[in-house]
């Protein structure tokens, strides 16, 4: 991890300098860049020969010192590179991590000494590690994850995290990099991976045998017809989305991704959906997969998309109220026969109003209007799990 003087053509009291510019990732980068710059000047009073100035440089060797031994208890490595690109430091954190000594690489172009490789297995150029990026592209944050490959000839996963250092005046005087092995975490997130394509398949059985049972236990009895199959496409709806969620994000959804999936091969094109990105808990967004076939199917037979000029505005809205911010969707149907109230309230009805309403925490108002049929939601846009 120490560099030689002969290499970098540094006195001691600059090397001990140029530590301080990594404390940056402890302290802000212009609190750090200050206190880099009082202890240079110093250092070279301390030069002087004066005993005020060795008593100076003395202490500012001193907290320099201290701030030396901060840098090897963090638990990450930190890479320090000058103006041009030059790597300068590396503490000890990196070279346990990497398996062999600092490589102190001239410049920008030559990060590529560094061996590392892109998930599909494409090596990494010099460019694109995040101390070029910062000192040759200016970017002000720079990031990658590569799978790095040791002094032993092991790999492992590598996250990379690049800054820039700027003086007092605010200028780039270099770049740091902050160095942390994700190896067990990417071996976590493949096994959690593979744990959930065992349980969406698992899921997609259970809903098998479901139908299985249900249609083998309707074929014996004396049943309305069609029932078996709007039991089917029930579940059917409720098995696609529970295998969207279980396939992406478990705790969250959004309103959008959910409607599409349902309504897109329902409504033919003439559902039209608009509204901003809304995400909500997975049992909700489960709750409105169900809600938003009955609506879609219920359009289908009886509303507007039982006619080719009917159509379907679903749109969705977040407001700011007293009591915090909520969300409305609405389900406008137009150009569709003329609804009639039923007088009976079914199982579609059940899920696209209590169900919903339990679900959510929110209120249902619906409307048999002239025009068509209207269904609204209201409810708090923060809900947490209960």
């Amino acid at each position: 991890m120490y560099w030689t003087t002969q290499i970098l053509g540094l006195t001691v009291a600059s090397r001990r300098v140029i530590h301080v510019g990594m404390i940056m990732s402890l302290k802000p980068t212009d609190e750090m860049a200050n206190e880099l710059l009082r202890m240079q000047e110093e250092l070279a009073t301390g030069n002087s020969g004066s005993k005020a100035s060795s008593a100076n440089a003395r202490k500012a060797s001193q907290r320099l010192s201290f701030l030396e031994a901060m840098m090897e208890t963090v638990p990450v490595g930190v890479v320090l590179a000058d103006a041009d690109g030059q790597i300068i430091y590396g503490n000890s954190h990196v070279e346990r991590m990497v398996r062999h000594p600092i490589l102190h690489s001239g410049d920008v172009e030559s990060y590529g000494e560094w061996v590392s490789f892109h998930e599909d297995g494409r090596p990494v150029q010099s460019h694109e590690y995040p101390l070029s990026r910062v000192i040759r592209d200016n970017e002000e944050h720079a990031e990658i994850d590569v799978h790095y490959q040791r002094g032993d000839g092991t790999r492992f996963w590598l996250r990379i995290i690049g800054e820039p250092v700027r003086n007092a005046e605010g200028e780039r005087i270099g770049a740091t990099v902050a160095l942390i092995d994700i190896d067990e975490e990417r071996r976590l997130r493949e096994a959690q991976n593979i744990l959930i394509a065992e349980l969406n398949h698992r899921v997609k059985n259970a809903f098998s045998v479901v139908k299985s049972i249900v249609s083998q236990s309707l074929r014996k009895l004396s049943s309305q017809k069609g029932l078996r199959e709007t039991i089917d496409q029930r579940l059917n709806a409720y098995a696609t989305a529970h295998s969207k969620l279980v396939g992406t994000s478990w705790d969250r959804a959004a309103i959008g991704e959910v409607a599409a999936d349902v309504l897109g091969p329902i409504g033919g094109g003439r559902i039209e959906m608009s509204g901003p990105d809304v995400e909500m808990l997975s049992r909700q967004a489960l709750s409105f997969s169900m809600a938003f076939y009955e609506l879609a199917t219920n359009a289908v037979k009886y509303g507007a998309l039982s006619v080719p000029e009917g159509r379907v505005n679903l749109s969705w809205e977040l407001n700011q109220g007293d009591g915090g911010s909520s969300l409305e969707i609405h389900w406008i149907e137009t150009g569709g026969p003329t609804p009639d109230e039923p007088t009976e309230k079914g199982f579609g009805s059940f899920i696209t109003g209590r169900a919903l309403e339990m679900e959510t925490g929110g209120k249902v108002e619906t409307a048999y209007t002239p025009d068509g049929y209207v269904w609204h939601l209201k409810m708090p846009q923060n809900m947490e799990e209960q």
